[in-house]
């Protein structure tokens, strides 16, 4: 058993990247909610407080 080599993963696992749904992926400053398919910046703690209620509306937005 001393003569075999350690295995190491090179890649990380297929699951670990293609189980995560996009809106999720730290890629991006935004993502589409997909209840209401409304953009959701990331850097708005209100609209991401907002969009992780199940079966929300999409949030009027005061400009």
């Amino acid at each position: 058993m001393l003569h075999q080599g350690v295995r190491t993963q090179t890649r990380p696992p297929v699951g670990a990247v293609r189980g995560t749904p996009p809106s999720l992926r730290p890629c991006c400053d935004s993502y589409v909610c997909p209840v209401c398919e409304q953009v959701v910046e990331l850097t708005d703690f209100r609209q991401v407080v907002w969009h992780q209620r199940p079966g929300h509306q999409p949030m009027e937005m005061n400009d």
